[in-house]
């Protein structure tokens, strides 16, 4: 009866959770082709590269302090949250430092509209981070809270999209619909925090800093080596191939970005139960093979599903300015299935064992493999080489994660479901095939093969769902 009151407890989460996801994704596939189509190409790939060194000023600012708390509070809950106050002190203290480093790199691009955009949506991004409250509502399994904060904050962000953007000219707003929406919700989020007991305060406490420095030092290079090898591909794209290059490269990016945070919602429920499953190698295992079924049965079809529908999606949602990106599309299709993977076994379970280094080094696989790559496949194969390299970074660091994790946690993820899951996913590409044969309309295609994909997989997933938690349909209906 407790793993059927566990199953429902996380079902809630993930069907809490993933509905505020699913409203954030539809917003976003609304706002997506809004703002590919209004900004233009080129405007949209210079927003891009702004939001890329953006990102990597922000990973300078808050140096894997948040990411260091999210486990501890994860893990001890109560008496974790007497770290918070030096986070937030050290988070300050942080941001500070890197200002003049912002405002250096903004000096140095030579478009003086570029120069504005990184003053002004960087420094916002550095204030609206000091607030950010969504990791401690994770780590706490506030996932309701969350959800609900989430939905907020993306309807605020598309109101401000859909009222303020309608060209070129008009990006600021679009920076100021993120920027605002996150600080009001950030906010909100800390009046629920209040209420539990967590107050947002900060503590001049010397003596604790490097206790939490040397920790987070790890995370802080993890997520340094991370921005490299995800977002270092806009920052080349722009410097071999150009502007109009980066909007293309930018535009097909985002769009798998968007697609592959269907999987990346299940990996925000369990990663506080791996945290806590971590202190038992039987149980880690059991939680890790259940994850890894569950990504496997939702990437899958992701990826196959784009490589048979990139024809149609392109200029369905991007425009006729963007039928370059169908073959771009193609080529990074697998990052629906790495970039998960990485996730899951670098970035969920390395990180809940608290293996520090085995965590740095398959990031820094990965930065390698991503800075090697766009350096070489860009000049030589252009936009595809970009695109290769944008999956193979990935690939790098699933590969390396898996390696380096415990045997018990390796035979987990051997899952004879992926097969299951890949076998489906054929079926689908089968029946996209067929029917886009009689009918380019995308949505009756994509519906067609979602269709068939449910119906090849609704047997094995019943008989998955007895073998983990033992218990069949009528179990379930009436537990």
């Amino acid at each position: 009866m407790s793993q059927v009151k566990t199953l429902l407890r996380y079902g809630g989460f993930v069907f809490s959770v993933g509905s505020a996801r699913g409203i954030g994704i539809l917003l976003s596939s609304v706002t997506f082709p809004y703002l590919v189509r209004r900004l233009g190409v080129e405007t949209y790939g210079l927003w891009s590269y702004v939001v890329a060194v953006s990102a990597f000023i922000y990973a300078a600012a808050n140096p894997g302090l948040t990411n260091h708390a999210v486990q501890q509070v994860a893990t001890h809950r109560q008496e974790a949250f007497d770290l918070v106050p030096d986070i937030l002190t050290l988070r300050i203290v942080a941001t500070v430092a890197v200002v003049p480093l912002l405002l250096g790199v903004a000096a140095l691009d030579r478009r003086p509209d570029v120069r504005h955009l990184l003053r002004f949506y960087g420094l916002g991004l550095l204030l609206v981070g000091l607030v950010n409250s969504d990791y401690l509502l994770a780590a706490l399994e506030m996932f309701h809270v969350r959800s609900v904060l989430s939905v907020i904050q993306q309807a605020i962000y598309a109101v401000g999209i859909f009222t303020l953007v309608h060209n070129p000219k008009d990006v600021d707003w679009l920076a100021a619909s993120i920027l605002v929406s996150s600080f009001l919700t950030n906010l909100a989020g800390w009046i629920f925090l209040w209420k539990h007991g967590l107050k947002l305060q900060c503590k001049f406490r010397v003596g604790r800093w490097k206790g939490i420095l040397v920790p987070s030092a790890h995370y802080a290079a993890s997520t340094l080596l991370s921005n490299v090898y995800h977002r270092s591909g806009h920052l080349l794209v722009r410097w071999f191939l150009g502007e109009y290059a980066l909007g293309l490269y930018a535009a097909a990016v985002r769009f798998a970005d968007i697609i592959q945070q269907f999987v990346i919602v299940i990996l925000n429920v369990f990663m506080p139960r791996i945290a806590v499953a971590a202190k038992s190698p039987t149980e880690l295992a059991r939680v890790a093979r259940m994850t890894t079924t569950v990504i496997a049965f939702v990437s899958l079809p992701l990826m196959a599903g784009t490589i048979s529908t990139a024809h149609l999606i392109v200029p369905w949602i991007f425009g006729a300015k963007y039928l370059e990106d169908i073959a771009l599309l193609k080529w990074m299709s697998p990052f629906m299935v790495a970039a998960p993977a990485s996730s899951l076994l670098s970035g969920t379970i390395l990180y809940a064992l608290g293996r520090h280094r085995a965590y740095v080094t398959t990031t820094a696989c990965g930065a390698i493999t991503g800075v090697i790559g766009y350096l070489t496949l860009i000049p030589t194969l252009g936009l595809t080489g970009a695109a290769l390299t944008f999956v193979l970074g990935q690939v790098a660091v699933a590969a390396v994660a898996y390696a380096v994790l415990p045997r018990e946690v390796q035979e987990a993820c051997k899952n004879p479901y992926i097969a299951v899951a890949a076998a489906a996913s054929l079926a689908m590409m089968l029946v996209v095939k067929l029917v886009n044969s009689h009918t380019s309309r995308p949505l009756a295609v994509i519906s067609a093969g979602a269709l068939a994909y449910a119906l090849v997989c609704i047997w094995p997933v019943r008989r998955w769902l007895g073998q983990e938690f033992g218990f069949g349909a009528k179990a379930l209906t009436h537990g």
